[in-house]
């Protein structure tokens, strides 16, 4: 006998009824939204910093207000490999494959403590 028995392949599909009602469906997909998508409050438009994204080559990606783009593309210019931080750590920018700017915006305390 063969590995595969095809016959009880039709007796099964015979019993697969195709009793679809597309528009009760639609009608139930747009009456429920996603529970998973909440809809975040939008920062205020004027209310960020603007810091710098680092991509280095291993995949991981730093961000810093305490830099900027122009910061990074300064010291790359002056051809420096170290960038010291204010929390006394530094940063190897030989290791640095990409840079862009990133928008720190400001969080709003909703009377948390």
């Amino acid at each position: 006998m063969g590995r595969f028995n095809f016959d009880n392949y039709e007796a099964k599909r015979g019993n697969v009824s195709n009793d679809l009602d597309v528009k009760r469906l639609s009608r139930e997909l747009i009456n429920k939204p996603n529970s998973s998508f909440k809809s975040k409050p939008k920062p205020k438009s004027n209310s960020y910093k603007v810091g710098v994204a680092l991509y280095f080559m291993s995949g991981q990606i730093y961000k810093t207000p305490e830099f900027t783009v122009d910061d990074i593309y300064d010291a790359l210019q002056q051809n420096k490999r170290w960038l010291d931080q204010e929390n006394g750590g530094a940063i190897n920018l030989g290791y640095v494959v990409r840079y862009n700017p990133y928008k720190f915006y400001e969080r709003e305390n909703h009377g948390r403590a």
